[in-house]
């Protein structure tokens, strides 16, 4: 009840100001039949400005909101790839012995739409990165992600990215990775078993960059040609 105790406020001084006008008005005209009527028709007409600005306008609003919301979480997604997404994807591909199975999908970006989205997101669901003997990848990874810590820690504390589902997943399996290598020491020191679940998590990331990725050039492709123009001459996976 506290929380609507402002509201209660207005509501009551506005009423009280309108009943206000109202007296005015019948004592400079003294016409209480045709003051019932303007009552009658103002209540009348009441539902449909009800209509008007709690629905049709909220909802334009709420639509706008979303829109700058989405150009706004873009845009963090296009830093992501910059700092650190398209070196992790260039570490991974250079390490994946079966990257040549799915790399003629991912070099040739230029007419995409959501059907060969969608395609790409079916083969990158079944691909599985098939790591090289030893640790040589761990190694390139960790020193990149550590290097990256502070960034990471800055993106999983920004709440309203982290809604942003798609891309909430890539943080999360990259902020994974970040903490088993934090935890683990050093690799050296790593058996087996440690190797493979390290590498089980970088083939989570691995499909969340390239779902992230696909996600993020449509939309470039979309709202910005020029930066998208740039996207494909950067592209990691060539």
């Amino acid at each position: 009840m506290k929380e609507y105790i402002q509201e209660i406020k207005t509501g009551v001084v506005l009423i009280a100001f309108s009943s206000l006008l109202y007296l005015i008005n019948y004592l400079m005209f003294g016409d209480a039949h045709h003051l019932i009527i303007v009552i009658a028709e103002d209540l009348a007409f009441m539902p449909i400005y009800v209509f008007i600005t709690a629905v049709i306008a909220e909802r334009l609003l709420t639509k706008k909101e979303k829109m700058e919301m989405s150009r706004k979480m873009n845009a963090l997604v296009g830093i992501f790839f910059t700092e650190i997404g398209y070196e992790m994807i260039k570490i991974i591909t250079g390490f994946d012995k079966d990257f040549y199975k799915i790399k003629n999908e991912l070099i040739d970006v230029e007419n995409w739409d959501e059907s060969k989205a969608k395609h790409i997101r079916g083969i990158v669901e079944h691909h599985k990165y098939y790591a090289p003997e030893g640790c040589g990848d761990l190694y390139v990874m960790k020193d990149l992600i550590l290097a990256k810590k502070d960034f990471m820690l800055e993106l999983m504390s920004n709440s309203s990215l982290i809604e942003k589902d798609e891309f909430s997943e890539l943080l999360l399996a990259v902020n994974h990775i970040l903490e088993e290598f934090r935890t683990r020491g050093e690799i050296a020191t790593l058996d087996n078993a440690d190797i493979d679940h390290l590498h089980i998590d970088i083939e989570r990331a691995y499909r969340h960059l390239i779902n992230g990725w696909v996600t993020y050039m449509l939309h470039l492709e979309k709202e910005y040609p020029f930066l998208y123009n740039l996207a494909v001459r950067v592209n990691p996976f060539k």
